[in-house]
């Protein structure tokens, strides 16, 4: 198993909901990092085996794996 982190959507009919949707994320294996009420997106990690699990949450819109990049430091030959 592997852990990746994710960002949900939460659709606009259930933005007022979207601490018990966070709850309700964190009961089916996801750790939650943060809560954007305001745009209504739950950022956190969870098991790439459980993801699929996440759209039977009433209010989930969607759900994205976060992109990582790294870049070369400053006083590397290849930049």
């Amino acid at each position: 198993m592997s852990e990746i982190k994710i960002c949900v959507s939460i659709d606009d009919a259930h933005l007022p909901q979207i601490q018990q949707i966070s709850e309700q994320l964190q009961s089916s294996g996801m750790s939650v990092e943060e809560t954007l009420s305001s745009i209504g997106v739950i950022t956190g990690s969870i098991e790439s085996e459980q993801v699929n699990n996440l759209y039977q949450i009433e209010g989930v819109q969607n759900v994205e794996s976060q992109q990582t990049y790294q870049i070369a430091p400053p006083d590397s030959d290849v930049q």
